[in-house]
C-alpha cells in the first residue's frame, strides 16, 4: 500500500503529517546544533484510524523517524550523538494498548507513555521535560479531535516551557459551528479553551470567513500571551471534499527561525493538499453518481478544485500586505525582520510575497531599503535591513506575483 493510499478518506491527516514531518526534519537538525537533547511530547497520541501495520501513518512514528534522521545528520557531521526523548500520552485504553506495544519495541529512544487525560498529566509531562536536563529542548504537540481536554489554564505550564515550542491542532470546523451556541455547558467549554470570555467580543457582527479568522487569531494570541512566545503562525488544512476549513495548525515559538521552517513546511504541504482534495472530490462524485470520470486531453470534465484554494490565498496575501503597509505608514521606519514577522503570521503567505510587495513599493518610489550589504540584492532576515516609507502616491494594489 502506497503512502497516499494509507490516507484515503482522511486526507486532512496526510496534510497535517506532512507539515509535522517537514517541520521536525528541519527543527531537529537546527536545534541539535545548540542543544544535546531533543524532547518530543505528543499529548493526544492515539493511534487513530492508522492503516499501516507498523504505524508509519501515525504522528508518533513520524516524529521518531524525523528525530532519528537528525541524530544521524549530527553524528555524521560533528560526531555528536543527540539524545532523543519522547513522551506519548493517550487517554483511551484501547488506543493506549497499541501505543504502548509500539513504544516497547523502541530501544534507541527514551520513551515514556501514560494512559491519562492531558489535563491530568501536566505534572508528568513537566517532570519528563525537566529530567531532560538543562541541555534539552522540548517540542509540545497538542493534537485533539475536538475543542475539549486542553483548556488554556491547565496547559499553560507546558506553554511556558523555555526553551520550547508548541504546535496545536485547532479544530476550526467544529469550533466555528458551536462557539456561539448559548447552552451554559457549551459556553463554559469555550471559556476554558480561550482562558476567558473575552474572545466573544471579537466575533460580534462578523460574517462567516471573518468570524473564522477572528476565532483563530484570538486563540493564537492567547497562546502567545500565556506562553510568552515571540512569534505565532497558522496553517489552514481544508476539508478534503468541501470548500471549507477543516482545522488550523497553530504554531508558537520564541525564535523567528522556527517560523521560517514552519512556513516552508506549510508551503510544501499545500500542493499535496490540493492534489489530494482533487482526488477526494473526484472519488466522492464517482461514488455518488456511479459514473467514472474521464480526462479530456490535458484537463478534466469537472471544475478545477484549486479555485477555492487560490481565492483563500488571495485573501490572506491581501490581508498580510495590508498589515505590513499599516506598520510602514505608522512607523515610517520598520525593520525588515518586523515586517517579515507580521506577514508570516498569516496563513498561505510566503516570504516571496513580502519581497514582491517591497519591490513594488520601491519601484514606484514609496519605499527605500537601508542597510543592504554589497552584493545583497534583496532584504534578508537577520541582516539589520530597514524599510523606510516615503509619503508619495497611493500604494499599488498588487498583492502577490502573478
Amino acid at each position: 500500500m502506497s503512502n497516499d493510499d494509507l490516507y484515503i478518506g482522511r486526507e486532512q491527516t496526510l496534510v497535517k503529517h506532512i507539515i509535522l514531518k517537514h517541520y521536525l526534519e528541519r527543527f531537529a537538525i537546527i536545534v541539535g546544533w545548540h542543544w544535546d537533547t531533543l524532547t518530543y511530547v505528543d499529548c493526544f497520541s492515539g493511534p487513530w484510524n492508522v492503516q499501516s501495520d507498523d504505524f508509519k501513518d501515525s504522528s508518533f512514528a513520524i516524529a521518531i523517524e524525523q528525530l532519528r534522521k537528525a541524530r544521524d545528520v549530527h553524528k555524521k557531521r560533528t560526531g555528536k550523538t543527540l539524545k532523543l526523548r519522547c513522551f506519548f500520552l493517550e487517554k483511551t485504553p484501547s488506543a493506549y494498548t497499541k501505543l504502548k506495544q509500539f513504544a516497547d519495541q523502541i530501544t534507541d529512544v527514551i520513551i515514556e507513555t501514560k494512559n491519562k487525560k492531558l489535563e491530568d498529566a501536566i505534572q508528568d509531562i513537566l517532570k519528563f521535560a525537566q529530567e531532560g536536563g538543562p541541555t534539552s529542548f522540548p517540542f509540545i504537540f497538542i493534537d485533539p479531535t475536538g475543542w475539549s481536554g486542553f483548556a488554556l489554564d491547565p496547559i499553560t505550564p507546558l506553554l511556558k516551557l523555555n526553551p520550547g515550542e508548541v504546535l496545536i491542532t485547532f479544530m476550526t470546523e467544529h469550533i466555528r459551528r458551536f462557539i456561539e451556541w448559548p447552552q451554559k455547558q457549551n459556553q463554559e467549554s469555550f471559556i476554558k479553551l480561550f482562558g476567558s470570555s473575552q474572545f466573544k467580543d471579537t466575533l460580534k457582527g462578523l460574517e462567516e470567513k471573518d468570524r473564522e479568522d477572528a476565532i483563530v487569531t484570538a486563540y493564537s494570541e492567547c497562546v502567545k500571551r500565556v506562553g510568552a512566545f515571540g512569534y505565532t503562525s497558522s496553517a489552514i488544512v481544508l476539508h478534503p471534499e468541501k470548500n471549507r476549513t477543516h482545522f488550523h495548525l497553530i504554531y508558537a515559538t520564541r525564535d523567528n527561525k522556527g517560523i521560517k521552517v514552519f512556513k516552508e513546511a506549510e508551503n510544501r504541504a499545500m500542493s499535496v493538499m490540493e492534489k489530494q482534495r482533487g482526488e477526494a472530490q473526484k472519488r466522492e462524485r464517482e461514488e455518488r453518481t456511479g459514473q467514472t470520470e474521464i480526462r479530456l486531453f490535458s484537463g478534466t470534465v469537472t471544475q478545477d478544485p484549486s479555485e477555492y484554494f487560490r481565492s483563500l490565498r488571495e485573501r490572506y496575501v491581501s490581508s498580510a500586505r495590508a498589515a505590513v503597509l499599516a506598520l510602514l505608514q505608522t512607523k515610517k521606519q520598520l525593520a525588515y525582520d518586523d515586517a517579515w514577522s507580521s506577514a508570516m503570521t498569516f496563513p498561505l503567505t510566503w516570504e516571496s510575497d513580502l519581497k514582491y510587495w517591497i519591490r513594488d513599493w520601491e519601484l514606484v518610489g514609496q519605499l527605500i531599503i537601508m542597510g543592504m550589504k554589497k552584493r545583497q540584492h534583496v532584504p534578508q532576515l537577520g541582516k539589520n535591513n530597514c524599510l523606510v516609507w516615503k509619503e508619495s502616491s497611493t500604494p499599488s494594489s498588487k498583492g502577490q506575483p502573478s
